[in-house]
């Protein structure tokens, strides 16, 4: 934990009137229509935006924070914050401690087991006042800014802060995992903070929300063409292929599937995503495989026996001690965020192609990250399950694609950066070299564990 410290001033032997650009709650209101728009001196511009304000229970203590939209009933901030806003207090007489604390935890917890972890991610306490060692009478009105940090650290290593999140798992095994995050004001009229006697305090959650853009736009659609596999592939978009298999008399060979997605797998997600998808094989498979697919030529949503979908993953990791040794701690939830359209955009003797995209759905706000004991990731998940895949004329086929999302689209030409930090994310070295994700193998090796979980 670390403690920041307002710098000491020297001592003025003239006395120091009690003044604050920020009047108290008990100053009449034409007062404060009359007041200037700043914090705590006039070299101080007050930010921007909306205020979130909250009091203590007696009304003798007053958090102020800024940069917010207007009538949140919750606080926000970004990459770095900064926590910014002004502590007011209606009776400074007899206090002897002042300070701001920024908290934030993730807690992983099983359900009916022994298993818990809490980790700290961030515990910064800003002391704005000390009677042993500030000469000056207690104010009215202090201002303040604490930073948020862009890591933490734990055992394991150092990991990205993680943005505001709550997930579970229902049922035995179970989970809960939450990352919170809280802005505290503590006064004291005694020197055993600890002890509680005398100390006031107001707290409110906040969200942190840290945003990024893709480093690379969603580029053109492929062209098509008359001949197998019925498109002009580009460096732009990254193919995943699999197979399916074909029992059907005279084929000597299955069906191949290629899956286009954009190369950088680093995506908005709030614009649609796009695909292509050819089929390549015997025209007799092609023909029973057509049974399966979309039946219209326009676009169509995926169901019943061919369905594509956004899948979330959620993982946790749950250290219980009296586990036997080697035995696995993890625990996963998976729902589906998005559902996939196609458009059969043409075919031939041996060949078949289809265009589509998805969205995701509006009540998705933070993309994947990974945090000690949670990880959350996502991947397009398409699948083809015919009535008797093990004995029919062809058999099922599913083909995972990782991505990454996050919350910003890509930059164009003459964007000009808001006040807000919004970094761009360059695809990983893995996703560079064209391989999945960092760890995305998962999702094939638990596949048969999964229970998809729709929304709404």
């Amino acid at each position: 934990m670390s403690t920041l410290s307002l710098p000491r001033y020297s001592a003025d032997t003239r006395p120091t009137p009690m003044y604050s650009a920020e009047p108290p709650p008990f100053e009449p209101q034409h007062l404060r229509a009359e007041t200037p728009s700043f914090v705590a001196s006039a070299a101080t511009a007050r930010p921007p935006g909306g205020q979130f304000v909250k009091e203590s229970k007696g009304g003798n203590l007053r958090l102020r924070l800024y940069r917010q939209t207007d009538n949140a009933t919750v606080p926000v901030f970004g990459i770095r914050g900064p926590v910014e806003g002004t502590l007011q207090l209606s009776k400074p007489k007899g206090l002897v401690f002042v300070a701001v604390r920024v908290e934030g935890l993730l807690k992983v917890k099983e359900v009916a087991g022994g298993g818990t972890t809490t980790t700290v991610l961030c515990n910064e306490t800003l002391t704005l006042w000390r009677k042993d060692s500030d000469l000056q009478p207690c104010p009215f009105s202090f201002p303040f800014s604490i930073p948020l940090p862009t890591t933490f650290s734990d055992e394991h290593g150092s990991w990205a802060l993680p943005p505001t999140y709550e997930a579970h798992l229902s049922g035995l095994p179970g989970f809960t995992a939450n990352v919170d995050y809280s802005v505290t004001a503590i006064t004291s009229k005694s020197k055993s903070i600890m002890l509680g006697i005398g100390v006031t305090t107001v707290s409110t959650p906040f969200i942190y929300y840290p945003r990024s853009a893709p480093a690379r736009g969603i580029p053109p659609r492929l062209e098509p063409k008359n001949t197998s596999p019925g498109l002009y592939a580009t460096p732009e978009w990254r193919v995943s292929e699999s197979s399916i298999a074909s029992r059907l008399p005279g084929t000597s060979r299955g069906i191949l599937c290629k899956f286009y997605t954009p190369a950088s797998h680093v995506l908005c997600m709030r614009r649609a995503i796009p695909y292509h998808i050819s089929f390549t094989g015997p025209t007799l498979a092609l023909t029973t495989l057509i049974t399966y697919m979309p039946s219209r030529t326009g676009a169509a949503a995926v169901r019943a026996c061919s369905r594509i979908q956004l899948i979330r993953q959620t993982t946790v990791d749950v250290k219980n001690e009296y586990a036997p040794v080697g035995a696995t701690s993890e625990m996963w939830r998976t729902r589906s965020i998005g559902e996939g359209s196609l458009c059969r955009s043409g075919d031939g003797t041996d060949w078949l192609s289809f265009t589509g995209e998805i969205n995701v759905d509006s009540e998705v706000t933070i993309g994947g990250f990974r945090a000690a004991g949670l990880w959350v990731k996502d991947c397009i998940v398409f699948s083809i399950t015919p009535p008797d895949s093990h004995k029919g004329p062809i058999g099922d086929m599913r083909c995972v694609i990782p991505i990454r999302l996050v919350t910003d689209p890509a930059w164009g030409p003459g964007h000009v950066p808001s006040n807000e930090l919004v970094p761009r994310a360059s695809p990983t070295t893995s996703e560079a070299r064209g391989t999945s994700i960092d760890g995305a193998e998962g999702y094939d090796n638990c596949s048969s564990q999964m229970t998809f979980e729709s929304v709404g």
